[in-house]
């Protein structure tokens, strides 16, 4: 291997980078995955040839090899994106200077987006997906590889420009940015499909998100930005970048080859948790709803829920509200005499992932996830949720006949009128309820005295969101290597 150096990080959003080829429809979420480490693999194009394809960059899944599969990812799913649930792995050429000098990425950042989403639904990525973008023969522009440089030129396709140092000062950064297909012919995982002719597995869509027919399977659109920095450099003529191509092999040998910035091409195989990969497309980019940075490991859904109301509500039911409603302290028994309401919600408990580091493990934690907000006056305001038993029925509970909640155990959310999601970390709450050998779990969720009278409203099952959810998510901050 040549000599080699990484620079310092500067994140995407510090330094003003957008996402390439942003579609302004629907939906994106994002995760950003540091670089990890450099091989001679393959693992679409030359599986099972360790050290016999070009040299690739590799990020997310620490285990990525000339032998990685779909099983292998989940099987050691450690990461180094920030979203713990994202155990996929991604990889593209090295790129090297003029004089010689390997120059490794700090991060690559991927964008999930979508275009026509409600007209044309999306599925969850297969188990195992692999997808391939840009042309590693390249020769002259291609329109889904992009160049972005941090000075404020902005995005091309062309190599003949030369990047220069922001004017402020900072580092020299220079990213690659590379849009893979999102149609997917709903058979074949492997991007090169055995059989003749040789047909890809994946195409694109058109600007609406309608795909081919031979395609008909809407998959979000994986737009990976790599970020590159120049430590020290005041200008890098792009037309001298190089990046690496399939090695001449001699026997086990290989004499490395290098190419031009239009020879940039970037690999995926999806290996998103299950859920993860669910709750994408079917809570959030099929709903136009915006989850950036937000996509659990795993949920459950609600299995009950209601509120309760005292005073001349007491003996109502309200398990056919398609509204969760909370008003006053019920922790404070001085509070009796004002207008209170409860709203009460029930789960079963998933169950934490086993397979990742420890030092990764210890990043899980159980979220309730449940779209609301203050429905009174402005401003932003505590309330609680609190553990409750679970004999109750939705359907016939009342203020006169509701369970217990304990107050000594508690988690806050400090929230706005803003309808949306809300997370509430219940992480101490749940795993107390599994010590003591609980598989389902219920919450009583109340105000905050300091403000009497305000009400805050939630969706129920029985509303057009989503219900309420349990979820396990996991997060790190961006680690390098």
């Amino acid at each position: 291997m040549n000599k080699y150096k990484a620079g310092l990080f500067v994140s995407l959003c510090c330094t003003g980078i957008v996402p390439f080829m942003a579609q302004a429809d629907d939906y994106q979420t994002s995760v950003q995955c540091a670089y990890h480490h450099t091989l001679g693999d393959d693992a679409i194009l030359m599986f099972g040839m360790p050290n016999h394809a070009m040299w690739h960059d590799f990020f997310g899944n620490t285990s990525t090899d000339a032998s990685t599969t779909y099983e292998t990812l989940q099987n050691k799913p450690a990461t180094t994106c920030t979203d713990l649930a994202d155990s996929s792995a991604y990889w593209a050429p090295s790129l090297r200077l003029p004089d010689g000098t390997e120059v490794r990425p700090l991060y690559q950042k991927t964008y999930y987006q979508t275009a026509g989403s409600k007209a044309n639904p999306l599925i969850p990525f297969p188990a195992g997906l692999q997808l391939l973008a840009g042309d590693h023969k390249g020769t002259t522009q291609n329109p889904r590889i992009s160049f972005l440089c941090n000075d404020g030129t902005g995005y091309s396709q062309s190599d003949q420009r030369t990047c220069k140092q922001p004017a402020d000062g900072s580092t020299l950064q220079f990213n690659i940015g590379i849009q893979f297909p999102n149609c997917w012919d709903g058979k074949n995982i492997a991007a090169k499909p055995s059989g003749s002719p040789r047909k890809p597995n994946a195409v694109y869509s058109d600007d609406n998100g309608v795909c081919p027919a031979d395609y008909p399977k809407h998959i979000p659109t994986v737009n990976m930005n790599i970020a590159y920095q120049f430590p020290g450099a005041t200008s890098l003529d792009l037309r001298t970048v190089q990046l690496s191509l399939d090695p001449i092999m001699e026997g086990e040998k290989r004499i490395d080859q290098w190419g031009t910035l239009y020879t940039a091409h970037g690999d995926f195989i999806n290996g998103w948790a299950p859920d993860a990969a669910k709750f994408m497309t079917e809570r959030c980019m099929n709903n136009n709803y915006d989850c950036t940075s937000y996509m659990p490991y795993t949920y459950l859904d609600t299995s009950a829920d209601t509120y309760v109301s005292n005073k001349e509500e007491s003996d109502k039911n309200f398990g056919d509200s398609q509204q969760l409603l909370v008003q006053g302290d019920t922790s404070n028994s001085a509070e009796a005499g004002n207008d209170e309401k409860i709203t009460l919600l029930k789960f079963k408990i998933p169950a934490l992932p086993t397979n990742y580091p420890d030092s990764q493990l210890a990043l899980f934690k159980y979220n309730v996830h449940l779209f609301g907000g203050r429905s009174t006056s402005t401003g932003a305001q505590m309330i609680y949720i609190y553990p409750t038993t679970t004999d109750w029925d939705e359907k016939s509970v009342t203020w006169n006949t509701r369970p217990v909640c304990n107050y000594k155990s508690y988690a806050g959310l400090y929230l706005d009128e803003a309808q949306r999601y809300r997370d509430i970390d219940v992480t101490s709450i749940v795993k107390q309820a599994q010590q003591q050998g609980q598989t389902e779990i219920a919450f009583c969720l109340s105000g905050d005295s300091k403000k009497k009278g305000d009400i805050y409203t939630f969706s129920a099952r029985e509303n057009e969101h989503y219900p309420s959810q349990l979820t396990i998510y996991g997060a790190q901050e961006q680690q390098y290597q």
